[in-house]
């Protein structure tokens, strides 16, 4: 019965609903790499973790590697302690 569904066309365009199901998830995947890649720019430019040039270094991973980029920054760089704590208020 869903491959029926699936298979059926509308006849005044033509198109399948599979082909418009997978225009849809195309459109989302797209739409949700975008809000992931802003999100992670964000992040990287209001981090208190890293100096501007680590936030340079971070922002340009995410520029050069749209999706690989954020998706290590929310990893990895984001609870990074590579810098170690802050230094005491005197």
């Amino acid at each position: 019965m869903i491959n029926t569904i699936l298979a059926s066309t509308d006849s005044s365009t033509g198109e399948s609903v599979a082909s418009v199901a997978l225009g849809i998830g195309v459109i989302a995947a797209l739409l949700a790499a975008v809000v992931l890649f802003i999100g992670a720019l964000v992040s990287v430019l209001r981090s208190r973790t890293y100096a501007a040039g680590g936030k340079a270094v971070w922002a340009l991973l995410i520029l050069a590697f749209p999706f690989l980029g954020p998706v290590a920054w929310f990893v990895w760089g984001r609870k990074s302690t590579l810098m170690g704590p802050p230094p005491a208020a005197v």
